[in-house]
């Protein structure tokens, strides 16, 4: 899938433990596509993604059971490659522009040996002190890619 070539918006989430809050509904209203990067718990859950876009990509979390979505997921979008995966890997591939993550329940925009790294938070059930949040990838023509986390 390729996106147009202008303004571009991808929300992305993870952790919802099967919680979705309201003010997520009216945060990802319009986007373009959404990512959950695991830990959904119920397909159901995902029904509410669903309606806010066609275009849902999904990974596996560790608290997935009875869900078949793979474990991780590469995509191309406008010249750059985004990995989906639940937990960071211990070793960042290098053929990639942005590793996309969940499962710490912290947010996280940070850089690592050329690799944009992205964590959106829980948008369910957050713990270790984190407030829910979610995150979003923005395309346009001036600026590229840029990455941004809003807290709930």
């Amino acid at each position: 899938m390729n996106p147009p070539t202008e303004n571009y918006r991808i929300g992305v989430i993870a952790d919802t433990h099967n919680h979705w809050p309201l003010r997520a509904s009216q945060l990802l209203e319009g986007v373009d596509e959404i990512w959950h990067l695991g830990d959904i718990c119920r397909e159901s859950i995902l029904d509410e993604a669903r309606s806010l876009s066609p275009h849902l990509e999904v990974v596996l979390g560790n608290n997935d059971f009875d869900l078949h979505y793979p474990l991780t997921r590469t995509l191309d979008r406008e010249g750059k490659k985004f990995h989906l995966i639940h937990i960071l890997p211990r070793e960042i591939p290098t053929d990639i522009d942005f590793l996309c993550y969940g499962h710490t329940h912290r947010p996280d925009q940070s850089l690592k040996n050329g690799v944009q790294l992205f964590n959106p938070g829980s948008l369910g059930n957050p713990n270790k002190g984190a407030p829910a949040s979610l995150g979003f990838l923005e395309f346009n023509m001036d600026q590229g890619w840029q990455s941004r986390i809003v807290v709930l």
